[in-house]
């Protein structure tokens, strides 16, 4: 499924998502300021490793849900 969410829908839902992980965490690298700037750090739904392309659930209700709003 391709993301037909804005960068800002992305970020809106990873940043309420208690399924978040970030894919540089999942790696074992952990969170440090040799791979992430705290600065440049943004928690956005095709960063997670749930993401699978769009096929993540919780992307696919938030963002139909999302999309509802936007046409009413």
């Amino acid at each position: 499924m391709k993301s037909t969410c804005s960068e800002q829908q992305l970020r809106g839902i990873a940043s309420e998502c208690l399924e978040f992980e970030h894919i540089i965490n999942a790696m074992g690298y952990g969170y440090s300021l040799l791979n992430v700037s705290p600065n440049d750090f943004v928690r956005r739904c095709s960063d997670c490793v749930n993401w699978f392309g769009g096929e993540c659930v919780i992307y696919q209700h938030e963002s139909k849900k999302t999309n509802t709003l936007l046409e009413s």
